[in-house]
């Protein structure tokens, strides 16, 4: 009974969270459909990470090591791999994860990042048609439709969230908010990108202490009482430390292994900036590809487009300037401001004065929370608007704001059409060369073309709505019609250029199913470059072969953000990445030399060296009879059997980290950093069986206190819902 009451009250919004999901997935068709895959970054970093991720999980391990990505990866500790994000686990349970499974990852969170903003939107202004909308807005913005980077849209599905639930905790009595606002940091701190979750920390803490000041100055009887208002505060940081507390320790035990670990440089850091310029895709969106731009921004980091009638309504019902839309503009105005990098001295500031501001670069990321507040302050317009509450003068107004906003861009679009070429292109068109021909329009497109094109499409929308807005009998669903269709007519523009390339997922699936599963030891007794012949044989496809094929294989193209700084210094290594290579990851070495004396390996010698410091019992023995082979190999283990005839070094081509434990016939061994970046052990002369293991024990430990929080978040919910229960029986 409760929960057919549930949904008699909350008919309306679940009627809206199908249609966000029917408008999320006709929108992205190309990744629902399967027709056209996700590109550059999506499938050279993000997607194989995710199938190493996946074939651990499926294994029964947890995913701490990868032995396939780049001779040995700490995954677990990678901020941006996904070890530690429980959608990337439910979808290795679904099944193998190959790029289906990352299509409809990244169209579930370009739909949880709707349904965050409906209710977020719904919450302050208690409007849900104004909700679906500013929802629409949000899932087809310009800064989701960038793609390729699936953890900034992981970013943008969780913020609504978090400040949907964490407002109510500042003016309303209940723990319940309190522990949602701590689950959903949790998800944007493993599911999102690392400044998403600062920036918005900072913001939760200006929020914070502007309501600490606001209670101290205004004694409100109708307010929480200060110890319970303190203990939501608590209970937030108590529930997010104790559900990110591994993922956390897992990140900070990698700091030390890679170079932007300790930071990074303020040039680094505003890479990738925001230009003026790209400030036309508030209504010409398509023009982040125009080839006669210049600009040092990448193409998924230009694009800001809210939706034409977002910025018809935010003009024609400017917010009143009321604390909430004071808070929004300067949350709108420092975000842009700051996504423009060096160009102003916002970036700057926050570089050297606020603690973890040097730890990202990408300061168009700043995108998100300059359309997050634009569509907010768009809300109350909008649906003043939609409740048709508007005297003749308001009607005027917004008329005469579309016939201004409509007139200028035909001015703009005749313009245009004077310096473009579009007509060229299109000269002798046929509907058999149909896809050459729009593959010539988007590649070789100017900014004129662009803002021809898009021009003439913003026209045909304001024309259609200043003709409905003329209508005695304005029916709200033609507006809701247009809203929609020109955000998703917008998107079809934008798609190709950021978000989607040429090939065919079913390509890109079929390499990737034909790996085997498991972890096989067939092939790891060649050489390591033997097994990377193919390694860029497809490549724009699956990255490098050998992150999927099983077997370990060495190449100089990287693709990490978190690359270890040591595997960066042996890829330059010269001889010593060749003789590396000539060998199988494991091997007897007979001779260990210093790091400085690599020139050695010019020499005709029948010597297998390991380049090492100095080494406690080996002596150089060349020509010795000895045998290493790989038994079995998990994600996190390797066992291998080895015959000596005197002490040796078995050398270990996986990166070297400290949480590797090695045991020689179950009796525990020293690792000595090998080869720049790999580990060694000595063994004793004769038959035995080696065992690495690779044990992130702070990581573990931390792992029960993420148990303990979790169960603890499943009793005092189902004891919740009881205590409901009682309380209506008992009406």
């Amino acid at each position: 009974m409760r929960l057919l009451n549930s949904f008699r009250e909350n008919k309306v919004h679940y009627k809206n969270y199908l249609l966000l999901l029917v408008i999320c997935l006709l929108a992205y068709w190309p990744l629902t459909f399967g027709l056209f895959s996700v590109k550059n970054d999506a499938i050279h970093y993000f997607l194989p990470y995710r199938f190493n991720i996946s074939e651990a999980i499926r294994h029964g391990e947890f995913p701490f090591w990868s032995p396939y990505v780049y001779l040995g990866n700490p995954v677990y500790g990678d901020m941006q791999s996904g070890a530690w994000n429980p959608i990337v686990w439910f979808f290795s349970f679904l099944g193998r994860y190959d790029l289906s499974l990352f299509h409809y990852e990244n169209l579930l969170y370009i739909f949880l990042g709707g349904v965050g903003m409906y209710k977020l939107t719904n919450r302050l202004f208690a409007h849900s048609h104004t909700a679906l909308l500013i929802a629409t807005s949000y899932m087809l913005s310009g800064f989701m439709l960038s793609g390729q980077l699936i953890n900034w849209l992981a970013a943008a599905a969780f913020l609504p969230f978090v400040f949907h639930y964490y407002l109510q905790t500042l003016r309303i009595a209940s723990f319940s908010n309190a522990a949602k606002t701590g689950i959903a940091l949790f998800f944007l701190l493993t599911a999102g990108y690392p400044s998403f979750f600062i920036i918005t920390g900072y913001i939760l803490l200006s929020l914070f202490v502007l309501t600490v000041i606001d209670r101290a100055r205004n004694r409100d009887s109708s307010a929480i009482a200060w110890k319970r208002f303190l203990l939501q505060q608590l209970v937030i940081l108590i529930v997010f430390a104790g559900l990110a507390f591994p993922a956390i320790v897992s990140f900070m035990d990698l700091l030390p292994y890679y170079d932007r670990g300790s930071g990074t440089t303020y040039g680094d850091t505003i890479r990738n900036s925001f230009e003026w310029q790209h400030l036309l895709s508030l209504i010409f969106p398509s023009s982040i590809k125009a080839n006669d731009i210049v600009s040092a921004t990448d193409l998924t980091c230009r694009n800001v487009y809210p939706g034409v009638f977002t910025l018809l309504v935010l003009a024609a019902f400017p917010p009143k300037l009321i604390r909430r839309n004071i808070l929004l503009i300067l949350l709108a105005a420092f975000a842009l401001l700051f996504s423009l990098g060096d160009a102003t001295p916002v970036r700057k500031l926050c570089y050297s004065i606020l603690p973890l501001m040097d730890t990202f670069r990408h300061p168009s990321q700043m995108r998100l929370f300059f359309l997050f507040a634009i569509l907010l302050l768009a809300a109350p317009g909008l649906k003043s608007f939609l409740n048709q509450n508007l005297s003749v003068p308001g009607l005027k107004k917004i008329k005469s704001t579309g016939w201004v906003t409509g007139g200028v861009i035909l001015i703009i679009t005749i313009l245009a059409f004077t310096g473009s070429n579009l007509l060229k292109q299109l000269h002798g068109f046929s509907f058999s060369g149909i896809r050459t021909t729009i593959k010539n329009v988007i590649e070789n497109n100017s900014l004129a073309d662009t803002m021809a094109v898009n021009g003439l499409i913003q026209l045909f929308f304001i024309a259609a709505f200043l003709l409905w807005a003329g209508r005695h009998a304005r029916h709200k669903k033609i507006f809701s019609l247009l809203w929609i269709a020109n955000l998703v007519i917008m998107a079809q523009l934008i798609l190709p250029i950021t978000f989607v390339s040429k090939t065919s997922p079913r390509e890109i699936n079929a390499l990737i199913h034909a790996s085997p599963k498991g972890f096989p030891t067939a092939g790891l007794e060649k050489p390591i470059g033997e097994n990377s012949v193919d390694a860029l044989d497809h490549f724009d496809k699956i990255a490098l072969s050998y992150f999927y094929n099983k077997k370990i294989g060495v190449s100089h193209a990287n693709n990490s953000p978190s690359f270890l700084e040591e595997q960066d210094q042996f890829l330059k290594s010269g001889l010593l990445y060749n003789y590396v290579s000539s060998k199988p990851v494991t091997y007897i070495a007979d001779s260990v030399v210093q790091l400085r004396d690599t020139n050695i390996l010019n020499l005709a010698t029948h010597c297998n060296f390991a380049f090492a410091d100095a080494i406690p019992g080996i002596k150089s023995n060349c020509g010795d009879d000895n045998t290493a082979f790989i038994k079995k190999i998990s994600s996190n283990r390797f066992e291998i059997e080895t015959q000596t005839s005197s002490a040796s070094l078995l050398v270990l081509t996986q990166s070297y980290q400290h949480h590797w434990k090695a045991c020689i016939d179950n009796k525990q061994a020293i690792i000595y950093k090998t080869n720049i970046s790999f580990m060694g052990i000595v063994l004793p002369p004769g038959k035995h069986t080696v065992a690495f293991q690779f044990s992130p024990s702070n990581t573990l430990k931390a792992l029960w206190v993420m148990f303990a929080m979790i169960a603890l978040l499943i009793i005092t919910g189902a004891v919740s819902l009881i205590r409901q229960y009682k309380s209506r029986q008992q009406r």
